[in-house]
């Protein structure tokens, strides 16, 4: 037996719709109080701007000069900058011109000056060429002082550094204290750095210097056989190695100062 579930549809009885229940109208004492408090909340948001204005606007106002500023203080750096090295480049040609003059101790002069500005690359052409005027008025002591301001400059190109290294032990061999010279090269030992086959050859004959003739030729024999040293150094280290197990050391060959700008 079928059982049918008895519905309204079924029967036809109509459903009510649902209808939306009314929300009770405001009085006008509320409506008032309502906008009151609307204008109030406005005022709060006014008077909150406004103090926030007060208190940090002059910041805005600081913070969007610095940005001026420091754009116009950058134009002005870079064009001082420029101004600079075209100052520093007239300053060389005619120290080079002092030269060609003859006038060495007027040169010597203007290479000290310019050599005193520190950072540019003017500078520390003009070291190199001031110890090259002092060895050729076999004034050691005076080169070799040079060379040691520009090793020692931290705002100068590390290659110009680097040279100033080798060229200070290259000529203070004789003079200078071959352990400390030995330690001044030592950053330029990694392969990587352009000067590492001369700065190991000096190395060891800083070594055979200091008396430690077994290091001296265990560098020699270890640069002989560096593939990447070029093959007139490797050569050189060969008979080095050999020369020192003799008790006998040549005058070393390596790189020599920068000439003098004629």
């Amino acid at each position: 037996m079928n059982v049918t579930k008895d519905t309204a549809s079924d029967r036809n009885v109509p459903v009510p719709a649902k209808t939306k229940s009314k929300k009770p109208e405001k009085s006008e004492d509320e409506i008032a109080v309502d906008s009151l408090m609307g204008e109030i909340e406005e005022d709060l948001r006014g008077e909150e701007l406004s103090k926030l204005w007060k208190q940090y606007g002059n910041l805005v106002i600081g913070a969007g000069l610095a940005v001026v500023v420091a754009v116009a203080g950058w134009q002005l750096w870079r064009q001082n900058q420029d101004q600079q090295r075209v100052e520093a480049a007239q300053q060389y040609e005619a120290a080079v011109k002092l030269i060609q003059d003859g006038k060495l101790d007027d040169a010597m002069t203007a290479y000290a000056s310019l050599a005193e500005k520190k950072g540019q690359v003017y500078a520390a052409l003009a070291q190199l060429q001031k110890a090259a005027l002092a060895l050729q008025k076999t004034d050691v002591p005076g080169a070799l002082a040079a060379y040691k301001v520009l090793a020692d400059d931290e705002k100068a190109d590390p290659l110009f550094r680097d040279l100033a290294r080798v060229l200070r032990a290259l000529h203070g061999l004789d003079t200078e204290n071959p352990l400390e010279l030995e330690a001044s090269l030592k950053p330029l030992l990694d392969p990587s750095n352009a000067f590492s086959p001369s700065a190991t050859e000096l190395s060891a004959l800083l070594a055979n210097k200091q008396g430690d003739t077994p290091r001296a030729i265990t560098i020699a024999e270890g640069l002989a056989k560096d593939a990447n040293a070029p093959a007139g150094v490797r050569q050189r280290a060969e008979e080095l190695a050999a020369v020192f197990k003799t008790g006998s050391v040549p005058t070393p060959v390596a790189p020599t100062p920068a000439p003098v700008a004629k």
